[in-house]
């Protein structure tokens, strides 16, 4: 496969380029990652005391076990539950939407949606 082709960083201001496939310069590489929806509390993102009982199922259903690394065959913690379709893509918070996930493989999946857009 070709290399990729350098392009702008997607930091505004920045003139450093990148063949990264999330468009951020090595610097600024948790950009995207960092302002999550900053600014907002976790009630007004709809993360409430709702949320908190619906968490607490899900880790309890999946035995705080990490679903993704269990596909791997390794058995890790898991502290995260994440909505398997995006809520910003019109998921639901229904459990079947809903999987534990170890804090390394939310990063991960998070930050491979946020270059799918």
């Amino acid at each position: 496969m070709p290399p990729r082709i350098p392009r702008s960083c997607r930091k505004h201001g920045c003139s450093k380029t990148t063949t990264d496939r999330s468009g951020y310069c090595q610097e600024h590489m948790n950009t995207g990652w960092e302002n999550h929806q900053q600014g907002k509390s976790r009630h007004e993102r709809g993360y409430g005391s709702k949320w908190d009982k619906i968490r607490a199922r899900v880790l309890y259903r999946d035995k705080h076990l990490c679903q993704e690394c269990l596909k791997s065959g390794r058995p890790t913690e898991a502290r995260t539950v994440d909505h398997i379709k995006p809520k910003a893509h019109g998921g639901t918070d229904d459990d079947s939407n809903l999987q534990s996930l170890c804090w390394l493989c939310h990063r991960s999946k998070t930050a491979s949606e946020r270059t799918r857009r």
